[in-house]
């Protein structure tokens, strides 16, 4: 348990440094370069941890299992190119709490495709964090740090969605006996190809090929170190336990990006992203409770 306490506590401090970091190349890098080298390193990583657990993998391909993998791959691929639109456009102490929030969906998919209960509390739940989701988005004041606010809001939530899907697909395979294995062999080889179609794109494009700096490393490396430990501290310690602290990372990320990003954030603001940090938490919690 002790274990798995920790390495949630890791994940959560990955996954908050992975998005100010990427926050920060979005306003520094062209978008190609940035794809190019997030999936770069997202396939070097998960084709890592496949080789050193599960070598006899390599060499396979099972048509079954790919199609299996496949609707879990595009939600995150699609995650993975939106998330750079809306760290572009909007506060990261913003976007973040909403990017975050995706079992708000998660609720909203079993209600209506899992026929599952739902308890009044996660209801006002839910309608607290969809109510300061609006207010932020119409009461967005543009910056130097978040040129198009709305717009901003509008893609985290796109990408909120993406992940509930991803979550959602993720499940159900798990159900069927494929393992996290499977997924990361699959998503190693889909992203191989996507960063080649980037780099292709770079080669033969007037945009100059960057080198792989520190923090395009950190920027698109820290995310998936941090979904690798993630699966294994679910091994280690109780899922209530490992995920209610790994949620916590994007109220890390909130309070890093107002010191190293210097992000100005108005009262309205403050009190939203608490409400939707504070009630997103409760959800996580409360879905192992009742």
């Amino acid at each position: 348990m002790l274990i798995g306490i920790i390495l949630s506590i890791i994940v959560a401090v990955l996954w908050s440094l992975g998005e100010v970091n990427y926050s920060k190349i979005s306003k520094k890098y062209d978008k190609a370069n940035i794809f190019m080298y997030t999936y770069l390193f997202r396939a070097a990583i998960y084709m890592l941890v496949v080789f050193i657990f599960k070598s006899t993998l390599y060499g396979t391909v099972d048509m079954n299992t790919f199609l299996a993998m496949l609707p879990i791959i595009l939600c995150d691929l699609f995650a993975s190119m939106v998330i750079n639109i809306a760290v572009f456009n909007g506060k990261l102490s913003v976007v973040s709490p909403i990017m975050a929030a995706y079992p708000v969906l998660d609720i909203i998919l079993g209600i209506f495709l899992l026929n599952e209960g739902v308890s009044p509390v996660k209801l006002v739940l839910v309608g607290l964090i969809c109510l300061s989701i609006i207010i932020l988005a119409t009461s967005g004041q543009k910056s130097k740090s978040a040129p198009h606010p709305v717009k901003g809001i509008i893609v985290a939530i796109i990408y909120m969605l993406l992940v509930s899907f991803s979550t959602y697909f993720e499940k159900t395979i798990y159900i069927n006996d494929f393992t996290v294995y499977d997924l990361y062999y699959y998503k190693g080889m889909i992203y191989t190809a996507v960063s080649v179609f980037f780099g292709l794109v770079v080669v033969i494009s007037p945009v100059k090929m960057e080198k792989p700096t520190l923090n395009i490393l950190k920027g698109s490396g820290l995310t998936p170190i941090g979904n690798v430990i993630y699966s294994f501290a679910l091994n280690f310690g109780a899922m209530s336990i490992v995920a209610t602290i790994s949620s916590l990372y994007s109220v890390i990320t909130n309070m890093i990006s107002r010191f190293v990003l210097k992000e100005k954030i108005t009262i309205k603001e403050r009190i939203c992203i608490a409400v939707i940090l504070i009630a997103t938490i409760t959800l996580v919690i409360l879905g192992f409770i009742i």
